[in-house]
């Protein structure tokens, strides 16, 4: 509806254009559900790069139907704080709160007195499938080894099956044995795991678990119909892409039950381009215990949809428990050269002592929860208590695997009345606090998202925020802030969609559908800068992929300390200065973000690389939403 209603304005009598699409008022550019709360943001911009841009918002605000350009609403924007201007932001902001306006159809924002207006947005009970269903879609272009056709990827991003070629992932050796044929492994498939194209076991069990989370949260937003080649096959898409990962996930498991800690494979534009060989490194008592969950999980799900591979899950689920159980301290970290192993992939994926302990009580959890087996149940009772969020009485959106983990017990047949009880409580104490709730119930943030840190991936952090808060009403926790916590978790919806400082919705190349002003530019190795292709929507002849959620503002950014004159050479020097910089240093946390896609020494990927651990939670959140 909203794109039919974009080109009806086009078409509109040249008065339309006597209007200024604003900078200045920020809305969800997907837009609203009818019944939830509907507050558009007007800000004047004090502190950071656009300080000198002001705006003084007249008395009047309307709500304007799309369709026939008449107003439907009107009232006055209400100050913030009487006026102050808020340090995380640098704005000086009004709301205008137009919650009564529940009709569906196409809207738009406008002042009565300056005719600024906002981008368009629809009311509807669909308003945030599309969204899903394009953001779902990242995990389909991040298939390793997996042919991208023009009938599910679109014609701008078709690629052929990646790193399959010799010395690549179907004969894929060992790192510090790169001479030793007899360490080839089978290692294709899985997914990319962000803006390079490693594969890390720890955070693929990760995208597993949350995408199984997810759906059986809320099994009506997974439908059969989000265009991927397995669409239309009767199992949900979501059930679908997750077997693309197990799959991949039980060629990484030795015979004996250990599992492959990390696969590195090299980068090209487009993936298929890469001819240089992958390796794999490991295994690990953490990447063992993470593909015990995961195949766990996995085995429970696919029981009703296909017993064969359920139970081939299960099997490789107690093989690779049981591996971990008798080796309790083999690690393995990736990329160190203390160990050997630098170039081999990029982040660390190697944990703490006390998250191998909480991947064993997800493990146990998780098999239980597949084989009923009762010694997993007695594990994970004698030994829940070590993990953060009960030892710490924590909740945090850092500490979102424990966290949902021990939630997840609670709701489990057979689990023991005292320690469900114990949990809830804890989870209640933990969020009622400085670094939760109190900041949310005293306005703290004027954009209606509190966050407190704003570091490197901060959107993954605001979709675990909202999470935090829907856990509240999914496991009856704290039931008389029932409506509250429901519109709290919509809230960071609504800042990843546009109503922040930048009126930027982070989501890639959404134009089309519904985001007039989405990412442009992410740090990845696919859409790298330059391409004449993929670089920029509105530069290159594609820009990247559409519902890829970027990193988002870091006000630790920073580029490389060798800039700006000791990189090793004066091309080298000048590549300092490919971007002008100057708007993401010393800003308002909140403004701590470009679009701009560098590499070395700009180091784009602090603020706009992409990942499968912010992608997984902005659709666990967004999926309670879609109806």
């Amino acid at each position: 509806m909203k794109r039919f209603f974009l080109l009806l304005l086009v078409l509109l009598p040249l008065g339309i254009f006597a209007q200024n699409q604003s900078k200045f008022i920020v809305v969800d550019q997907f837009g609203y559900l009818p019944e939830s709360q509907k507050i558009a943001i007007v800000r004047c911009p004090k502190i950071g790069y656009d300080a000198n841009e002001q705006y003084t918002p007249g008395k009047k605000f309307a709500v304007i139907d799309a369709k026939t350009n008449k107003s439907v609403y009107k009232g006055s924007p209400v100050a913030w704080r009487n006026g102050e201007v808020d340090s995380s932001c640098g704005d000086k902001v009004w709301r205008f709160n137009f919650s009564e306006v529940k009709q569906e159809g196409s809207y738009y924002i406008k002042d009565l007195k300056t005719r600024e207006i906002s981008y368009t947005f629809d009311i509807s009970p669909n308003v945030y499938k599309e969204p899903l269903k394009h953001a779902f879609r990242y995990f389909y272009y991040q298939r390793a080894g997996f042919e991208k056709t023009a009938q599910f990827a679109g014609e701008g991003w078709t690629d052929k099956a990646s790193h399959i070629g010799p010395n690549q992932d179907m004969n894929c050796r060992e790192f510090l044995h790169k001479d030793d044929p007899s360490t080839e492994k089978d290692v294709h498939g899985g997914w990319y795991d962000a803006g390079d194209f490693n594969r890390y076991t720890n955070w693929t069990c990760d995208y597993i678990i949350y995408l199984l989370l997810s759906y059986e949260e809320n099994p009506a937003a997974w439908t059969d119909d989000f265009n991927i080649p397995e669409s239309g096959n009767g199992i949900p898409d979501i059930i679908d892409e997750v077997k693309f990962g197990l799959e991949h996930l039980l060629r990484l498991q030795f015979e004996d039950g250990s599992v492959v800690a990390v696969v590195g494979s090299q980068e090209a534009t487009p993936p298929s381009a890469c001819t240089r060989p992958s390796y794999w490194g490991g295994p690990s008592t953490s990447s063992a215990l993470s593909a015990a969950a995961a195949y766990a999980y996995g085995a429970k799900i696919f029981a009703k949809y296909d017993k064969t591979f359920s139970e081939k899950l299960k099997t490789a689920a107690i093989k690779a428990w049981d591996w971990a159980d008798n080796n309790p301290n083999v690690l393995f970290f990736n990329n160190s050269a203390e160990h050997g192993t630098q170039g081999l992939a990029a982040g660390q994926n190697e944990c703490d002592d006390l998250t191998r302990v909480e991947k064993k009580l997800q493990a146990a959890l998780r098999l239980y929860d597949a084989t009923g087996n009762n010694k997993y149940k007695v594990f994970f009772e004698l030994n829940y208590k070590k993990a953060r969020m009960i030892d710490w009485i924590l909740v945090f959106p850092f500490g979102e695997a424990n966290q949902d983990m021990l939630l997840y017990y609670t709701a489990m047949d057979n689990a023991n009345p005292d320690i469900v009880k114990h949990i809830k409580a804890v989870y209640a104490r933990a969020t009622d606090t400085i670094v939760n709730l109190f900041p949310i119930k005293a306005d703290d943030d004027p954009y209606l998202a509190y966050q407190k840190d704003y570091v490197w991936g901060s959107n993954g952090t605001k979709a675990k925020h909202g999470c935090i808060y829907y856990n509240l009403v999914f496991y009856n926790i704290m039931p008389e802030i029932r409506q509250d916590a429901i519109g709290y978790a919509e809230r960071y919806i609504h800042y990843l969609h546009g109503v922040n400082p930048l009126n930027k919705c982070y989501l890639t190349n959404m134009n089309q559908y519904g985001a007039e002003n989405s990412v442009r530019q992410i740090y990845h190795c696919w859409f790298e800068n330059g391409s004449d292709k993929w670089d920029e929507v509105g530069v290159s002849k594609y820009g990247p992929a559409p519902g890829f959620l970027c990193g988002g503002p870091n006000i630790e950014y920073a580029w490389d300390q060798c800039c700006p004159n000791n990189c090793g050479s004066e091309y080298n020097n000048s590549k300092c200065f490919e971007v002008d910089i100057k708007p993401l240093i010393g800003q308002p946390a909140q403004k701590s973000y470009m679009d701009i896609n560098n590499g070395w020494p700009i180091n784009a990927w602090s603020i706009s690389e992409v990942s499968g651990g912010y992608q997984v939670q902005y659709l666990r959140l967004l999926s309670k939403f879609v109806q």
